[in-house]
């Protein structure tokens, strides 16, 4: 009877240790974890989607609007928005976003959705925060030095007219891709891929 009871005991362990893991897997996040990650992933990719339509109507106002006191105010609040709500939401955006990729069963690599998101975020989040920020601050003092003449944001106001809008496009496109998840697997991914399985939506 103890040697029956021994044997029935070691069987779930046997299973547990014998069991395959996904190949090249590093780390996976719990289920707790996912979903957080994932909720954090979420709200804050639209959130920066929300900002970005925002930033777009506040530029076209900038070039259009003949009152010195409102182009004043459309780029300190460009300025202000850049400078902190898109800055957190892009960066939260993409931290969560790497953890989803390495620790689910997509991966970073294994699929070209993934990397055609992740190439629009990282070119959005350097573009942002290298070539717009400048700009703002530009046009932003150009109008404040304005008094009350016509405001004039020069070409620091046309550049944002047409770049910021560009820049909403290609969050949208990156929201698309991470829906219909087009193009199937990479090389790489096809050779991580076990037989006859397909991983689970992150």
């Amino acid at each position: 009877m103890s040697s029956t009871t021994d044997h029935g005991a070691a069987a779930p362990e046997t299973a547990r240790e014998t069991t395959p893991r996904p190949k090249g897997k590093k780390f996976e996040l719990g289920r707790g974890a996912r979903k957080l990650t994932l909720a954090i992933h979420v709200v804050t990719s639209v959130g920066w989607v929300g900002l970005s339509l925002s930033m777009v109507v506040l530029a076209v106002m900038g070039v259009t609007t003949e009152d010195a006191a409102i182009a004043k105010g459309v780029y300190y609040a460009m300025y202000v928005f850049d400078d902190t709500s898109v800055t957190v939401f892009s960066l939260a955006a993409a931290i969560t976003g790497i953890l989803l990729s390495c620790g689910t069963k997509w991966g970073l690599l294994l699929h070209w959705w993934i990397i055609v998101k992740w190439v629009i975020t990282l070119f959005m989040t350097f573009f942002a925060w290298f070539v717009i920020h400048p700009t703002v601050m530009e046009a932003s003092e150009r109008t404040a030095t304005a008094g009350g003449g016509a405001p004039d944001p020069g070409a620091a106001g046309d550049f944002l007219a047409w770049s910021v809008p560009a820049l909403f496009v290609l969050l949208t496109v990156a929201a698309v891709v991470s829906v219909y998840k087009p193009w199937g697997r990479t090389s790489r991914g096809k050779a991580a891929q076990p037989a006859g399985r397909r991983p689970r939506n992150a």
